[in-house]
Order: C-alpha cells, then sequence, then structure tokens
C-alpha cells in the first residue's frame, strides 16, 4: 500500500539529500511514526497530508515535483528547529470533520508543486511552507490567499521580487524610457511581468523627488530603482525565502530591467 514513505521515496531527484532527512524526521524506531526531529504536530500534519496525496494517480513527474517539495519543506522544518521555535497558536489543530490549517496550506503547497513546470520554482514553494511553520502572525485565510498568488507568478517574477526586496543594493534604471537612451531588448518584456506585481499590490513605486508613491499602470511609468515592497509583497517573499535567490541571478536581471 502507498504511503508517506512510497511518495518521498520519489524525490531525490529535486531534493537530494533532503529525503533522507525528512524521512528521518517522520519516522521513528522500527518505522514507526513519531515526528520526533520536527514534533509530534508537525510530523502528523505532514503524515496525513502525504498518505492521502500517495493514493492518488499522479505521473511520474508529478511524483518527483510533490515528494521532492515535501522533502525539502519537512527538512527545512527540522533545521529550522535547531535555532528557533516554531508557532505556538491553532494552526496545528484540527476541528470535528475538518483539516488542520497545517495540513490544508501543505496539501495546497504540494499540489501547487504537482502543477507547477518551473522547476526553478520548486525550492521556494518547500520554503513557503517551511517558514510558515515559524510566522503565527501569518493566519491561514492570509497564507492561501499569499499561495495563489505565488502559483501564479513565474520564477522571474520571483527574482524580481527578490530584487525590489534588496533594491537599494543592486545598480538599476533610475529614469523612464527615453529615445534618446535605446533600452535592454529585455527590458520590455521583463517590465511586463514587473508591472504585473504592481497590479497584484506586491510591490508599489516611491519617487524621491516628489516625496510620495505614484500609481503605476503601464509599463512606461515602471522605474525599478524607485520601486519598493509593499505589506503583502514582503510577507510574500519572506515565506518563499527568496533571499536565497543567487545574487549573480539579480544582478543580472537589475542590468537588463
Amino acid at each position: 500500500m502507498k504511503n508517506y514513505l512510497s511518495l518521498l521515496s520519489h524525490g531525490s531527484k529535486i531534493a537530494g539529500a533532503a529525503v533522507g532527512g525528512a524521512v528521518g524526521s517522520l519516522t521513528g524506531p522500527a518505522g514507526t511514526v513519531a515526528g520526533a526531529a520536527v514534533g509530534a504536530a508537525v510530523g502528523e500534519a505532514c503524515v496525513v497530508v502525504l498518505d492521502d496525496i500517495a493514493q492518488r494517480v499522479l505521473s511520474p513527474r508529478e511524483q518527483q515535483r510533490v515528494a521532492g517539495v515535501a522533502a525539502l519543506a519537512i527538512d527545512s522544518i527540522r533545521e529550522q528547529l535547531l535555532w528557533r521555535p516554531r508557532r505556538d497558536d491553532d494552526f496545528f489543530e484540527a476541528e470535528a470533520g475538518a483539516f488542520s490549517p497545517a495540513e490544508e496550506v501543505f496539501e495546497g503547497v504540494l499540489l501547487a508543486a504537482k502543477h507547477e513546470h518551473e522547476q526553478q520554482k520548486l525550492p521556494y514553494l518547500a520554503n513557503f511552507y517551511s517558514n510558515l511553520v515559524f510566522m503565527p502572525y501569518i493566519k491561514k485565510a492570509e497564507a492561501n490567499f499569499l499561495l495563489n498568488i505565488a502559483e501564479g507568478l513565474t520564477y522571474r517574477q520571483f527574482c524580481l521580487l527578490s530584487l525590489i526586496d534588496q533594491i537599494v543594493s543592486f545598480k538599476t534604471r533610475d529614469e523612464p524610457w527615453s529615445r534618446d537612451k535605446p533600452m535592454h531588448p529585455e527590458s520590455h518584456e521583463t517590465t511586463l511581468e514587473a508591472l504585473y506585481l504592481y497590479q497584484k499590490q506586491l510591490v508599489g513605486n516611491f519617487s524621491i523627488n516628489e516625496g510620495r508613491g505614484e500609481n503605476v499602470y503601464q509599463p512606461g511609468l515602471v522605474i525599478p530603482a524607485f520601486a519598493i515592497m509593499s505589506g503583502p509583497g514582503a510577507k510574500l517573499a519572506g515565506l518563499l525565502g527568496l533571499h536565497a535567490i543567487p545574487k549573480a541571478e539579480l544582478e543580472r536581471l537589475a542590468s537588463v530591467w
């Protein structure tokens, strides 16, 4: 019978050694479910969801994505528990006849991974759940809202969020497009992806010269150097752990934007 262990065994292509760490975190002596390394509440939530998904019909690639993201998330929780406590609210408590918020969001993350064709996004989807376990100020409703947004973003938009969150550390365009200064060939398409972030209220625009925010509603108004994170954008970037995106990727993005 398929269970969480058989499902996790498919994750090594994406998660590598984290699969072993995840299995060890969920399994006690003689193969019993203990969750000692991640705590009983966290372990039980993960096992319940993984056991259920293991019974579903998944293609080989879907199995790899789901198992890989699950393994990365569980192993990250184990590591973070070594230096900080998990949330102690009702996130892991289920009402009668219902899933706990932890189970619901974990399933949502794994289903997002199942359908995600951009492999570069997968580690950051894993971060979403592992970091949520330590962020009590983000409740279930907001987590589901932010996860829904994350599903609809491209990896380049992940990079744009990370870049904007650290914008003062990079050299970026600080003036509108001009006929006198030809734009980089990739600038327009990158700006179109950035504009979507403005429309979703993940980022805003602040003009130092004007001393106020400005409404950005078309590509020509997007000025990278003036971009700032909104509250929801900062929360999403924190959940996804976008600070881990390699600096070289962000530098290249800054140079073409």
